[in-house]
């Protein structure tokens, strides 16, 4: 069996472990009229079998085109489906805009959980006595879990955030019925290969499975609370952690007016352009500074608080840059900022390394494409650019030279365009970069001073020694193999295979030809000497010699002319 064939039958059956959501899944695309996308994926025994089931031509919303229909499709199906749509939706870079669309409008609108299962999750806490009420209606209700306003038997107000019963179960499912259809259409369709899907579903299912995991938002929910300890203009939540449990949350309540509701804070005295700079100067330094940011800093995740104050709300999905990320990132932007091409180059191939199997990228081209960029986008007046446009767009092109951009960079740049976006709600004219130029330069100082060039050298030394301690471990077996006189290479050149048939074709043929002038001559000798036996006084050996010699000789023209030689 071929290794391909292998691959495919492994893949197929994964997909047919799960085989009662898996006929769903079919049922359901089949419906909706991708039936034909069933059959080029190879999915023909599930069609077969849900083609008794579903009725095809009813309700395939044939009205619809084919970006309406997905849409369909991905509504029907649920959570996991419809989150994936959600985060298409983002992906402008790689996404056609009709698509995109489509996308948009999926809503993750769901029933609430009733209370009689949130009661039956956080019985514990009922029964330990540390909660003295939870208030029966939700406070909000999402895909995930939901949140209820609870009363600490000590008055405090606290809530509760309750992940929905049976919920890693589906996911993990559909997730890899979702994983196993991305494989077969890298495999089958050449035109949907070039999006990555596999990789897609891997960066989609990593997000998804972080936010189920409650241990995971606790964590994060500790670590801006140790960030923000000592800063008196933002709050975050305080973890009640020896209340929580594996599918609840207990956190301190904070209360505020959300971000995006300018009447009300002018209304409520409010200064809304230093709000919109503030938080701005939140987001940086959460990026450049901590190294971990929110990554969903929707406005039901801000709060404005008398002082002022921002609250931080929902630490579910949370990126990382680490600090060699971060020095990165910072060289990029001061390179954009001189319109050095050369230096936006090099940082972004740092950033985002070339993908696996992938050519080199033509890193001429690709200055010469940045150049033009830079003087397009930051030939504008500051008032029209916005920075995390700006960032997605310079990433667009890496991704188009088969560069591969970390999910956190993307979820970075995600974050940045929901912040410009509320400063502009904020303030029409409020702009990302011109708020971020004290911090900027700030780094830029830092950058330059001495302090920073000797931690730099001396991170340089670590590492260097840190290499030198390896490596007598790591040579040790080399020189025991070369004391022993074990020690073999084996050189793998391409084409070197073809080249030795190619020699031992010639080296037989040549063999043959030397054998054939040898009978010649020596036949040639015999006939001229009339050497015994003779017949008809003619050499016998002399007649059998040229005989040979003309079968030897015919059959070389033969293989001359089959292999096309001449």
């Amino acid at each position: 069996m071929r290794p391909e064939n292998a691959q495919s039958l492994i893949r197929l059956g994964r997909l047919y472990r799960h085989l009662g959501r898996a006929r769903e899944v079919t049922a359901v695309l089949a419906k909706f009229g991708f039936d034909d996308l069933l059959v080029r994926l190879g999915l023909t025994d599930l069609l077969d079998h849900v083609r008794t089931l579903v009725g095809l031509g009813q309700n395939r919303a044939e009205t619809a085109g084919r970006p309406a229909r997905v849409r369909l499709v991905m509504e029907e199906l649920g959570l996991v489906f419809i989150k994936w749509g959600q985060y298409l939706s983002t992906r402008d870079d790689l996404i056609p805009e009709a698509y995109l669309r489509e996308f948009a409008k999926l809503q993750n609108a769901v029933q609430p959980l009733p209370f009689d299962e949130v009661e039956r999750l956080t019985l514990s806490l009922v029964e330990s006595g540390e909660i003295l009420k939870i208030d029966p209606r939700p406070l909000a209700a999402a895909s995930v879990g939901q949140v209820h306003e609870a009363v600490l038997t000590d008055g405090r107000k606290a809530v509760v955030k309750v992940r929905r019963p049976g919920l890693k179960k589906q996911v993990t499912t559909d997730l890899e019925i979702l994983g196993e259809l991305a494989e077969l259409m890298e495999k089958h369709l050449p035109t949907l290969a070039a999006l990555r899907p596999r990789a897609l579903v891997d960066e989609f299912s990593r997000s998804l499975t972080a936010e189920l995991d409650f241990s995971r938002e606790a964590a994060n929910l500790e670590r801006f609370g140790r960030f923000y300890a000592a800063n008196s203009k933002v709050r975050v939540p305080r973890l009640h952690r020896a209340l929580c449990g594996e599918d609840f949350l207990v956190m301190e309540k904070l209360e505020g007016l959300k971000l995006n509701e300018p009447d009300s804070l002018k209304a409520a005295g409010y200064d809304l352009k230093s709000l919109a700079v503030f938080g701005a100067e939140v987001v940086l330094e959460q990026i450049m500074i901590f190294g971990y940011f929110h990554g969903d800093p929707h406005p039901g995740n801000l709060l404005v608080q008398p002082g002022p104050k921002v609250a931080l709300l929902d630490f579910g999905l949370v990126g990382r840059l680490n600090r060699n990320t971060r020095e990165i990132l910072l060289d990029l932007i001061l390179a954009a900022a001189r319109h050095n091409a050369r230096g936006v180059a090099s940082a972004l191939l740092k950033l985002a390394p070339v993908e696996s199997e992938a050519p080199p990228p033509d890193r001429e081209r690709l200055e010469m494409e940045l150049e033009l960029f830079l003087e397009v986008h930051l030939g504008r007046s500051l008032k029209d650019l916005d920075i995390g446009r700006t960032l997605k767009d310079m990433l667009d092109i890496a991704v188009q030279h088969q560069l591969s951009p970390p999910p956190d960079l993307m979820l970075l740049v995600k974050a940045l365009i929901q912040i410009e976006g509320l400063g502009r709600q904020l303030d029409p004219d409020f702009n990302f970069l011109e708020a971020a130029r004290p911090f900027l330069k700030e780094q830029y100082r830092r950058r330059v001073s001495p302090a920073y060039w000797v931690r730099r050298l001396k991170n340089t030394l670590a590492d260097a020694a840190d290499f030198l301690a390896l490596l007598p471990g790591d040579l040790k077996p080399f020189y025991q193999m070369l004391r022993g006189g074990r020690l073999k290479s084996d050189f793998n050149l391409e084409g070197l295979e073809d080249l030795r048939q190619t020699l031992d074709r010639a080296s037989y043929r040549l063999s043959f030809a030397v054998v054939l002038a040898s009978l010649v001559i020596a036949s040639a000798v015999m006939v001229h000497a009339k050497a015994p036996p003779l017949w008809h006084e003619m050499p016998v050996l002399g007649i059998l010699g040229f005989f040979g010699a003309a079968v030897v000789g015919f059959w070389l023209l033969y293989d001359f002319i089959k292999n096309n030689r001449f």
